[in-house]
């Protein structure tokens, strides 16, 4: 196991680089001249060609391009993002003022979708094309066809607008994150319910399911202890690889019920064209998302003793 950590590790440094590089081309990308935008967003006016220039060498933009990446790298290394365009302040701590705002979402939303998208999958695959079988479907294509953005605006609708029963965007307590919570929740773990279920059944035809069924055990016993075990790998990757999606209807979410947090952040400065501020995210982003693949990987040898990752 420890050759294995240490060969992912090693495996991640390639792509982190690719990753941290994509970050830092977004300054790019954008069409016009980087020292232009952040002038006329520091200054309020158009600036002089003269200033132009003086804030690019100042800024080090006038050198190529490698050597720019390069001290960007350095300076992410050790944990400076740069300065906000917009604001003025540290661009870590603009990003670390949002995590706890976030994470008020994220994790009650991450935490019922699992469980949501276990429960009705599981179900689902019991009583295959029985009615809960239906009605799991059935909710399962509502939630994966209804855009996240037009879900949040109909609860705001029903609950804040008709019965005046939930505030419909800000934060300061419990109620304000119903809404989004529920949204966020519902877009998240339609898919992920289709999927699970679709596992389900699969598992269910195998032959070591078929020598249970002759023993005699009940059909949950046999989903519980057998099937679900085994679905836990393909289960646990595709969630994994998912965070993505769940990252992304963050941004949606906030936006509606405006929610100040990083998915708000990032079409904030995208908007004022605060580079250092979205090259941190996208990079941070990309960081998530390989640290949560690794420990999934490692976790794979726990659930399932048959992997032996030294061989």
């Amino acid at each position: 196991m420890k050759k294995y950590i240490i060969k992912r590790i090693l495996q991640m440094i390639p792509t982190l680089i690719g990753a941290s590089f994509i970050s830092f081309s977004l300054l790019y990308l954008f069409p016009g001249d980087p020292a232009e935008f952040i002038l006329q967003i520091n200054m309020g006016i158009e600036p002089s060609p003269e200033e132009i220039e003086n804030f690019r060498k100042e800024a080090g933009l006038d050198k190529p391009l490698i050597i720019q990446y390069l001290n960007w790298l350095y300076n992410v290394l050790h944990g400076d993002f740069g300065t906000s365009w917009s604001t003025g302040k540290p661009v870590l701590k603009e990003i670390m003022d949002r995590v706890p705002i976030s994470a008020e979402l994220f994790f009650p939303t991450l935490i019922l979708s699992i469980i949501s998208a276990l429960l009705l999958g599981i179900i689902s695959a019991l009583y295959r094309d029985k009615l809960p079988d239906h009605i799991s479907r059935i909710w399962s294509l509502i939630g994966i066809s209804v855009p996240s953005f037009w879900l949040g605006l109909m609860l705001i609708w029903i609950f804040s607008v008709n019965l005046k029963l939930l505030p419909s965007y800000g934060v300061g307590s419990i109620k304000h994150a119903i809404l989004p919570i529920l949204t966020w929740t519902i877009s998240f773990m339609a898919i992920k319910t289709r999927f699970v279920r679709a596992v389900i059944l699969d598992i269910l035809n195998e032959d070591y399911i078929l020598t249970a069924r002759a023993k005699g055990l009940s059909e949950s016993a046999i989903v519980i202890k057998h099937a679900l075990r085994n679905a836990l790998i393909p289960i646990l990757t595709y969630f994994s690889m998912s965070l993505s999606h769940l990252i992304v209807g963050s941004i949606m979410v906030e936006v509606v019920f405006a929610w100040p947090g990083l998915g708000s952040l990032l079409v904030e400065s995208v908007l004022k064209r605060d580079f250092p501020v979205v090259q941190a995210l996208v990079f941070l982003s990309a960081v998530l998302f390989l640290v949560v693949n690794f420990i999934v990987d490692i976790l794979y040898a726990l659930i399932d003793p048959r992997i032996r990752y030294e061989s």
